[in-house]
């Protein structure tokens, strides 16, 4: 649908309809209120003051649904946006993003909410009819090559809409998990907490000549970290983020923390973490260590440092972010060793064409333990 210009921002909205309607008791009398439901194809034609205010008062909301995170994987990354928000009377009152996702060794899309990150519906007021209209909305958004719809929610707290989500034709999928340190403990009790191996390369570490330093998120500290991190990826294979997606996260500086540690003088790798205030964590979203700092435990040095880091500027957990939920897996094996608690991550899968049982059915072959 082509979008109008000029004029209020909502009549660029793709509008699902008035879904729903309802009556609400005043205390003047009764008036007929209604919940209209809108696509929006770009994160610009949402009010960002008015967005992040949503955020902010949901008690899911959390930095992944923040604008800026959402600018950014849409001028970075170039997913296309198919951002649900859910008015009533006029006003905006919650919403859930979703972005065009490919799947993974096939010709198909998947609308997912959300990735890179974790989404879900932020919908503090009027949940559960909210909850109804964004539901019954997915499937118009869902054509062609994109034939499923995922939900991945941030924590526990999205088991509230289990039930209704299953309702709905959404099945839960779980293949990976994160592990979640607790820094509201004294930090010699987190230090007593992790594997004698994960202790050891601290203690090794702290002989080497090595500083570690609070970098500025600017380009050329940015850029100095990508090639860092675009060399390591490459070599354990794993999937690289452009630079514009790093370039495009300059816009949410005051929720990054940049580590850059040096060993003898020079620079041996670093870490861009995610800050979310709004639930007090410090995600752990990028790292970069050159193989030939391994033996000078870099890696340990890091999250040792924003361990105490977090401690130090109040936070209350500290997550490594998601990993295949296997023991036999050396990632799930190294963050664990740091005494984390591993918890699921939640995802709801919902198919929306006769291709996606096929897909899923493909998908066990790969993923042999995961239907």
């Amino acid at each position: 649908m082509a979008q109008q210009t000029g004029g209020d921002a909502r009549s660029r909205f793709h509008r699902l309809g008035s879904l729903f309607a309802n009556r609400y008791g005043r205390s003047a009398g009764t008036e007929t209120s209604s919940l209209e439901v809108d696509v929006v194809d770009t994160v610009q034609d949402m009010r960002k003051a008015q967005w992040n205010g949503i955020v902010e008062r949901s008690s899911r909301g959390s930095v992944f649904h923040r604008y800026e995170w959402l600018e950014a994987i849409e001028t970075g990354l170039g997913y296309t946006p198919r951002h649900l928000v859910v008015s009533k009377d006029g006003n905006t009152i919650g919403g859930m993003p979703n972005f065009v996702v490919e799947i993974e060794k096939t010709p198909f899309d998947r609308l997912s909410s959300l990735y890179p990150g974790f989404g879900g519906p932020l919908l503090p007021t009027d949940t559960a009819d909210s909850l109804e209209h964004v539901v019954e909305a997915i499937p118009q958004l869902c054509h062609g090559s994109t034939i499923v719809h995922q939900i991945r929610g941030l924590d526990m707290s999205y088991l509230r809409y289990n039930d209704a989500l299953q309702s709905h034709g959404y099945r839960p999928y779980r293949r990976e998990c994160r592990f979640l340190l607790d820094l509201t403990r004294d930090y010699d009790e987190i230090l007593a907490d992790m594997s004698r191996t994960r202790r050891r390369g601290i203690e090794r570490g702290r002989g080497v000549d090595y500083e570690i330093v609070e970098e500025e998120i600017t380009r050329e500290n940015l850029r100095r970290f990508y090639r860092t991190y675009e060399r390591v990826m490459d070599r354990v294979g794993g999937e690289v983020y452009p630079r514009s997606f790093f370039e495009a996260l300059q816009s949410m500086d005051d929720r990054l923390l940049l580590l850059t540690i040096r060993i003898d003088g020079e620079y041996a790798g670093g870490m861009l973490e995610v800050l979310d205030d709004e639930h007090d964590t410090v995600h752990g979203f990028f790292a970069a260590i050159p193989r030939e700092y391994f033996d000078d435990h870099a890696s340990e040095l890091l999250y040792d440092h924003v361990f105490q880091w977090g401690i130090e500027h109040g936070y209350e957990r500290y997550d490594f972010g998601s990993t295949n939920a296997n023991f036999e897996d050396g990632v799930f094996r190294f963050k664990e060793g740091f005494g984390g608690r591993p918890v699921p991550v939640l995802v709801w899968e919902r198919g929306c064409s006769p291709l996606w049982p096929l897909v899923k059915a493909g998908r066990s072959l790969y993923w042999p333990y995961y239907v």
